[in-house]
């Protein structure tokens, strides 16, 4: 029976493109604003604060307290992605405050990962991952007063680059989804290490984080309804060594609404927790006793039914779109400032989870969650903004000519506008020095 819980939540919000990009272009206004639809983004982050981020956060301070004068450690993780806390540092700063006294208790974890909560590690260059990934451990350490040490990648997107990356950056632990293929039939409910490396594995129990997250309020579900007290149980006669339980903070007030039950749930989970024997522990605590190695092989996440890549980049809207945000990465990186933001606003994984147009449950849930009426009406808009927003850059740069398109392995790597940005591109990669004998076809 499993004796401790590793418990966290995901906290994101992104910057969505103006649902008007295409069909009522705007000539002028700051440019994150002529492609950002700052009002929607305002309003849905105040809305999501007042049903979830400040009740749900209030009610864990309240219970690591209650713990400490009854001799109970109530623990929890949180990754919390740049964007969510930039927008709370403009439009919600009692929610950073609350934050930052959930660090003072001592009990609370703060993980890594994305920035801009971005598809970046899905690119074969990642040195633009690599960059967000430093970016938000610097804004977790200055903003939240924590050095992360356990890394979570964006929708819990793995493979074996980005595992042996997160290690490389000095992570102790990485949190994965617990896909079967890639444990190979073993439990969910252990910490692993990665085969041939030091860095430790925690894998997400989804079986038990879905009970949670998408099944709570269901009364059709024969377990409906779900209680602190049962949901305890379950924990305690899971086999293994820990359970790793980890869901959209959102699930508390918002996907889940304060009516279901579920912010009283949250309250009672720890004290169920511990009458039934359960220890509430954190990532970093766990993460020096791995029980397996583990060959991570194959991409996994925690979306939809495959549970891979394909929720953001598996149709040809979606890599479209990509293409055209990988195209912009250069003249961004050359004009700095507020172009680079903006185009890393156009990363965010949430543009292109917009784009997704398969059917059944996946397609139900992707709907729920696209700021769209279609993923056509997305696409339109997307793909307009972000190219526009390309040629608002080449004319800031004065570039009038064809792209150069750097190949490594038959695949395309990487993109130039100008001599300037084509030696930037071989600086980060040594390996793409052959392209340097079309330099002089391609400048003529």
């Amino acid at each position: 029976m499993t004796s401790k819980l590793v418990m966290g939540f995901e906290v994101h919000q992104p910057f969505r493109i103006r649902k008007d990009a295409f069909w009522n272009p705007r000539f002028k206004g700051p440019i994150q604003e002529k492609y950002f639809d700052n009002e929607l983004n305002k309003a849905i982050f105040e809305r999501v604060k007042a049903k979830c981020y400040i009740p749900a956060t209030s009610i864990i301070l309240e219970e690591i307290e209650a713990g400490e004068e009854e001799g109970r450690d109530v623990k929890f993780f949180f990754s919390i992605s740049g964007t969510l806390l930039e927008q709370a540092e403009r439009w919600g700063r009692d929610l950073i405050e609350l934050f930052q006294l959930l660090t003072s208790t001592r009990k609370v974890e703060f993980l890594a990962q994305t920035y801009y909560h971005s598809v970046s590690s899905l690119w074969e260059d990642r040195t633009e991952w690599r960059e967000q990934v430093k970016l938000h451990r610097e804004t977790v350490t200055s903003l939240l007063g924590q050095s992360p040490v356990t890394f979570e990648n964006t929708e819990l997107l793995t493979n074996p680059v980005i595992l042996e990356e997160a290690e490389k950056m000095g992570f102790k632990g990485f949190m994965m989804e617990g896909k079967e293929s890639v444990l190979k039939g073993r439990s969910p409910n252990f910490v692993f290490r990665r085969k041939n490396g030091s860095i430790s594995i925690l894998p997400r129990n989804y079986m038990l984080s879905d009970d949670l997250a998408f099944r709570f309020s269901n009364q059709a579900w024969d377990q409906y309804p779900l209680t602190a007290e049962k949901y305890a149980s379950w924990i305690k006669a899971s086999p293994g060594q820990l359970v790793t339980i980890f869901v959209d903070y959102e699930t508390f007030g918002e996907h889940q609404w304060k009516e279901s039950g579920i912010l009283e749930f949250l309250r009672w989970l720890p004290r169920e927790l511990h009458r039934a024997g359960v220890e509430m522990s954190l990532p970093r605590e766990v993460e020096d006793s791995p029980y397996y190695d583990l060959e991570v092989n194959g991409i996994s996440s925690w979306a939809d039914i495959r549970k891979d890549h394909t929720s953001w980049l598996g149709n040809i809207m979606q890599w479209a779109y990509d293409e055209a945000v990988r195209r912009a990465e250069m003249p961004s990186k050359e004009l700095e400032g507020e172009y680079l933001k903006t185009w890393r606003y156009f990363t965010i994984s949430d543009n292109y989870y917009y784009l997704f147009t398969e059917g059944g449950g996946p397609g139900e849930v992707h709907s729920y969650f696209n700021a769209y009426n279609s993923p056509i009406d997305a696409f339109l808009n997307e793909f307009y903004a972000v190219n526009s927003f390309l040629q608002e850059e080449l004319q800031a740069l004065g570039v009038r000519n064809e792209p150069f398109f750097f190949y490594k392995d038959g695949k395309r790597v990487n993109v130039a506008w100008n001599e300037k940005q084509f030696r930037e591109v071989l600086k980060r990669d040594e390996s793409l020095r052959d392209n340097l004998k079309y330099l002089r076809e391609w400048l003529s």
